[in-house]
């Protein structure tokens, strides 16, 4: 990583054009029928987008939701003892996490408006993108294995599902004078068309319907790494 050369291009002067790898994260929580699947949770991602110098956003990201709550019911119903226990295959009281997991996938496209007076590298950030998404519930035993939650019974309790998805958002984006500090904030919205992935849940002894209208929304926070390119042709990192 070096330090920038603000002798070659003014980021407080002039819009640029400028490649960039980002890092994300942040929670949320679902709605529509995955709100009846999931409550909240949280979220991680990354992506490769371009700037150019007349505003527009173009590129590619990756995001990734874990540790959502199940609020589904019926869930393991058919392992659980009348007190409501799972038992391991050592007879024990199994200790299991249960939490859903997520993947959206899009090609983005967006627009920055620059606030009046200010960089014009800074300002609104408006952008959209279509994709897939898929989730599904995830189990963890953390001491003895559970033979019903494991392959080729697993796929019978974890609703994996899988869809078409598009998706907003709303926030800052900021590009520091010296090119030092470059972040982004602000709310993004999924919204997807899917359908199950199963042919039957064994708990409940149901087929899942599709298609399914499935949401979520979260705040994101992420810090932007941008690629410059002098006249010597070597590539700079901030």
């Amino acid at each position: 990583m070096c330090a920038p050369s603000v002798a070659q291009r003014s980021v407080r002067d002039s819009s640029l054009f400028s490649p960039h790898i980002h890092i994300q994260g942040g929670g949320g929580a679902a709605l529509g029928d995955l709100g009846d699947r999931f409550g909240s949770g949280g979220a991680f991602g990354a992506g490769f987008h371009v700037k150019f110098r007349s505003g527009w956003f173009a590129g590619m990201n990756a995001n990734f939701g874990f540790g959502y709550s199940v609020e589904e019911e019926g869930m393991l119903s058919n392992l659980l003892t009348p007190n409501g226990q799972l038992i391991d295959n050592e007879g024990q009281v199994a200790l299991l996490t249960i939490s859903g997991r997520c993947g959206l996938f899009t090609i983005d496209g967006g627009k920055l408006l620059p606030i009046a007076g200010k960089n014009p590298n800074s300002g609104i950030l408006i952008l959209g993108g279509v994709g897939s998404l898929h989730h599904r519930i995830h189990f963890e035993n953390t001491e003895n294995p559970i033979t019903q939650l494991d392959q080729p019974y697993l796929s019978g309790y974890d609703r994996l599902t899988w869809g078409v998805a598009v998706k907003e958002f709303v926030g800052y984006w900021h590009m520091s004078d010296n090119g030092l500090v470059n972040w982004f904030g602000g709310l993004e919205f999924w919204q997807a068309r899917t359908w199950p992935q199963r042919l039957m849940n064994f708990d409940t002894q149901q087929v899942d319907e599709g298609p399914r209208n499935d949401r979520l929304f979260s705040l994101q926070v992420g810090w932007v790494f941008h690629i410059y390119k002098r006249s010597s042709s070597v590539e700079h990192w901030y």
